[in-house]
């Protein structure tokens, strides 16, 4: 071999190494790069269940407090009748007028079932506030989906409320 092919040889070999290394380290940085994202969504999962565990006397006291507290579903019309007369018996405290009562079709979730009825009401903005407040009281069961306040265009001193009101009941065991 000449000098010249012998140059050219060593310098084919040092661009197949550089190649080489480039290829090599560019595979190795995004290797890392995997491993770092991975890293940081195992710490970040760690810290999650650290911070559920540190919660579990918590959740632990709720759950006794949801299994003693939360009526049981036994029919329909019962779990209809308790949410009318407990909407009826707020509003007559409050001074709020019950406009519409209409029964809707129940809502349905894991071990879980709702009476759902459509609330009209009239009343002054004070009273209506502080009837939805009591009305969503915890140990009611009571949530509000969806609620619409408008002023009265007839009488400006009170509002109309349009709601759905549901009251949920835990389902007894199989």
């Amino acid at each position: 071999m000449t000098s010249s092919e012998q140059r050219l040889g060593i310098a084919l070999g040092i661009v197949l190494l550089a190649g080489g290394a480039f290829i090599g380290l560019t595979k190795l940085k995004s290797w890392k790069l995997r491993v770092d994202t991975h890293s940081l969504e195992v710490e970040a999962r760690r810290t999650e269940a650290d911070d559920l565990l540190a919660q579990k006397d918590f959740w632990n006291e709720r759950s006794t407090w949801l299994t003693e507290k939360q009526p049981v579903f036994t029919k329909r019309s019962e779990a209809d009748i308790s949410l009318l007369t407990l909407v009826d018996d707020t509003a007559n405290t409050h001074s709020v007028k019950v406009t519409q009562k209409q029964p809707q079709e129940p809502s349905e979730r894991a071990g879980l079932t709702s009476s759902n009825i459509l609330i009209g009401a009239t009343g002054e903005m004070a009273a209506v506030l502080k009837w939805l407040h009591e009305l969503q009281q915890p140990g009611s069961f009571i949530s509000i989906p969806s609620l619409t306040l408008t002023p009265n265009e007839e009488d400006t001193s009170e509002v109309i409320v349009s709601m759905n009101v549901q009251k949920w009941f835990r389902l007894p065991p199989p």
